[in-house]
């Protein structure tokens, strides 16, 4: 629980969070408008239990304790919350903010939150939603002439696409505000794309807009150069290194090995965050995402042994690649190895990442 927020917020939180596991959304409802209606303001609703819940939704799917199915219901459930909310908030005046997740960000719960906070600040706001393409965010940038762009980027692994969407953005003269853990949680990958604000949640993102207009950004590190050679050459190779994965894992169950259910798909995701990190040169992006993918198979009492066989042909498969290559090499001194103690058939249950 956010520390501040109205008691009664958190004395409800164990019931508003039951529900959610029930997926029962009338009961879910009728609490959240419940607390509005005995004073609790709708940001502290939406911040201090909406969002605080649907985080320790993550958390349960995380430690195996939730289905993907079931952390996928508590989410409807809580979209269907906002949008009760939202419907008791009238449409602001203060300026036009346009709100979007990125091409390939599908985790839109966040923004649309951002967005009612907004709303409650006496923002006019328009939300597009989950996975917005850049060139047809652009096109609505023409269109609408908002004051301000928002963009939402739940996972490092969409910086790539962010960069593109940040600067065809800006060149329309909308100023871009960053939000979401995808960006960092200091902001630092934001501000490596040149964005001209971040915000790392909602009632940042308002006190921001209250200081419009803001001064101009700082030169984009990364720069209008493009990807770089050894970035288009792991895009190029994406498709060869998935296969050797599959590979390395199919061997590892012909001789017996405990693999997790699933894991090629984190293995698929690993690609692409390391493909990000080169991107960006931070070594960062692909170990943030090795160290979560450490603790997920440590909560399901599988080792990390298949993982890091599969960095293992990553390196052998990118001889040509130095950058890679010093990230699997500190990829693979990252994930130490741990037992495996399955516990009720737990560890062998794995669903694509929610």
């Amino acid at each position: 629980m956010i520390a501040g927020f109205d008691p009664r917020v958190a004395a409800r939180r164990a019931e508003f969070m039951a529900a959610l596991g029930r997926a029962d959304e009338d009961a879910a409802v009728a609490l959240a408008l419940g607390l509005v209606d005995a004073g609790v303001p709708a940001r502290e609703v939406l911040l201090g239990l909406v969002a605080d819940t649907q985080e320790e939704v993550g958390l349960r799917w995380q430690r195996g304790e939730w289905s993907v199915a079931r952390e996928h219901a508590a989410t409807a459930v809580n979209e269907r919350v906002v949008g009760a909310l939202g419907r008791r908030t009238r449409r602001g005046s203060r300026g036009h903010v346009v709100l979007a997740c990125l091409d390939g960000e599908w985790h839109a719960l966040p923004g649309r939150i951002v967005a009612e906070v907004l709303r409650l600040a006496g923002w006019h706001v328009t939300f597009l939603g989950a996975s917005v393409p850049a060139a047809e965010l652009v096109t609505y940038l023409h269109q609408e002439g908002p004051d301000v762009v928002a963009v939402s980027c739940a996972l490092p692994v969409h910086l790539p696409a962010a960069h593109r969407t940040i600067v065809a953005a800006q060149r329309t003269g909308t100023p871009v505000l960053a939000g979401g853990p995808g960006f960092g949680a200091d902001g630092r990958w934001a501000r490596r794309l040149g964005v001209d604000a971040w915000a790392p949640d909602a009632v940042e993102a308002v006190r921001l807009l209250d200081e419009l207009p803001w001064p101009e950004p700082e030169p984009d590190q990364v720069g209008d150069r493009g990807p770089g050679p050894e970035y288009a050459g792991l895009r190029a190779r994406r498709g060869d290194l998935v296969v050797a994965a599959t590979r390395v894992l199919d061997g590892e169950i012909a001789l017996g090995g405990v693999v997790e259910a699933g894991l090629e798909d984190d293995l698929t995701h690993a690609v692409d965050f390391l493909t990000a990190a080169v991107y960006l040169s931070d070594v960062e992006v692909f170990s943030g995402y090795l160290g979560w993918l450490a603790d997920l198979l440590d909560a399901r009492g599988v080792g990390t042994g298949s993982a890091r066989a599969v960095l293992a042909a990553f390196h052998a498969g990118l001889h040509d690649f130095p950058f890679a290559q010093e990230c699997l090499r500190r990829g693979a001194a990252q994930l130490q190895d741990r037992p495996a103690v399955p516990t009720d058939g737990a560890a062998t249950v794995r669903e694509a990442t929610a």
